[in-house]
């Protein structure tokens, strides 16, 4: 296991001075955000990776996603926090399986007394030999010891990526994605009922081809299936079209007879239920979540970081209800100017600063704390260039290694669109002295939201 920062909330963070006026990307009026504790927080929680699974298990929220080339999963009490807070690598390859890469789309699930890990990978690289795999937990710690388990498919044993469970009436069925046959690449959605959460019994059915043109206008690709279950209602979204481009977005299948293994119980939607729009571009590869005891529910997606980044791309969050019917109503992306209420139930954990600029073209922040502690840092920035800047950062005079701050406009140059760096940062009790460089061609800071608690006393 390694990057591990175990969480304690405890100790209060003490107020400072804030007053924050925002420009806006969109024309909106400029954000004002009041002192103290913050009420608000923005978009994105993560700055990198695609493909979020979020889960909630004792009152923890747990995310991991693709990194490419191993399992992390990330864990907070809020689930805007996730970023800064305990990490760990569950499983890398290695012996027999070190030959595997391209590490995908991974997902969580407790069944019993034990953790699983599903996700796809290829070997050497060749992505025709992806296919999904699993782990399983040596005890009930999701952030605790994996053994590699094996390979899960059916009979056909195809191409395969995406797996997601479906827990239904009592029984268990994996979907993913996958080809036909290597003749016959076009991505579907398939099913299969499992025996056990390590195999599958039975073969695979199509229950979602890309049909409609937001589905195939670029790639015809339905991917990335994610089970949500409300109020005796089956459903599955999924990704459609390409990652790679603007067009990416969400689509919904509704299981409208009683037997998810028969492909003419499932309903699809002829219109994306989420997609591009609000300066947010190519949504997709949702997960779900609840707050406030469940009564609130959240959606987790990646989206490209500007328009036409491809898989340049950003975790996200925000809230959704459920229309009358019992669907879910997603509505639009929210911008990323746009300032997200904390999680109902969830104590406001962030407090607000707002940088100065010294005649040597340091942003200066200056902090205070109650104690001692590894704190989460979400650090608000412009960088219209086309490129990531790294910028020299120290802490009471101490340098420290350089901040990167991804581009937030690509090569339009627009200089009104913002990211969310996420850092950690060891403080002690008392004021401190932040200082960001921001000469020309760097990012700006415009705002530092500390957390209110350390991860570490």
């Amino acid at each position: 296991m390694t990057n591990v920062r175990r969480i304690r909330w405890s100790v209060a963070l003490t107020a400072s001075l804030v007053a924050l006026l925002g420009a806006s990307a969109l024309g909106h009026q400029p954000i004002r955000i009041s002192s103290g504790m913050s009420a608000t927080f923005f978009n994105p929680i993560v700055n990198n990776y695609a493909d979020p699974w979020m889960t909630q298990w004792h009152h923890r929220y747990y995310l991991t996603a693709t990194t490419g080339s191993n399992v992390t999963l990330w864990s907070a009490s809020n689930l805007a926090n996730v970023a800064v807070g305990e990490s760990t690598v569950v499983w890398s390859p290695q012996g027999k399986q070190s030959h595997f890469q391209d590490i995908w789309s991974p997902e969580l699930y407790h069944f019993g007394s034990r953790w699983y890990v599903y996700f796809a990978a290829d070997i050497g690289g060749v992505n025709q030999t992806h296919r999904d795999y699993v782990l399983e937990s040596l005890g009930n710690n999701p952030m605790g010891r994996y053994r590699f388990v094996g390979e899960i498919h059916d009979r056909a044993n195809q191409w395969m990526i995406d797996p997601n469970v479906l827990q239904w009436q009592g029984k268990k069925y994996l979907l993913w994605s996958g080809w036909l046959s290597p003749h016959n690449q076009v991505q579907r959605l398939f099913i299969a009922q499992m025996a056990s959460p390590t195999k599958l019994q039975g073969p695979g059915r199509v229950i979602s081809s890309p049909t409609y043109p937001w589905e195939n206008s670029v790639a015809p690709i339905n991917e990335g299936p994610v089970s949500l279950v409300h109020h005796g209602k089956a459903f599955v979204v999924y990704s459609a079209n390409a990652s790679w481009t603007n067009r990416y977005t969400l689509g919904l299948l509704t299981l409208k007879g009683r037997n998810p293994m028969n492909p003419l119980d499932w309903v699809k939607r002829p219109t994306p239920v989420f997609a591009s729009a609000n300066g947010v571009f190519g949504p997709g590869r949702a997960s779900f979540v609840t707050a406030d005891q469940g009564h609130q529910w959240w959606m987790v997606y990646n989206a490209a970081r500007y328009s036409g980044s491809g898989w340049n791309r950003t975790i996200r969050a925000q809230p959704f209800s459920w229309n009358a019917n019992g669907t879910p109503r997603f509505g639009a992306p929210l911008p990323l100017d746009q300032a997200i209420s904390w999680p109902k139930g969830t104590p406001k954990d962030r407090v607000n600063y707002v940088p100065h600029t010294n005649s040597k073209g340091f942003a200066v922040i200056t902090v205070q704390v109650a104690q001692k502690g590894i704190y989460g840092l979400f650090i608000r920035y412009q960088n219209p260039n086309a490129y990531t800047t790294f910028q020299n950062f120290a802490l009471n005079g101490k340098a420290l290694p350089q901040l990167a701050f991804p581009e937030t406009e690509g090569f339009s140059g627009k200089q009104n669109r913002y990211g969310v760096a996420d850092q950690t940062l060891p403080l002690p009790a008392g004021k401190s002295t932040i200082k960001i460089f921001e000469g020309d061609g760097l990012a700006h800071i415009q705002m530092l939201q500390v957390t209110a608690r350390p991860s570490q006393p």
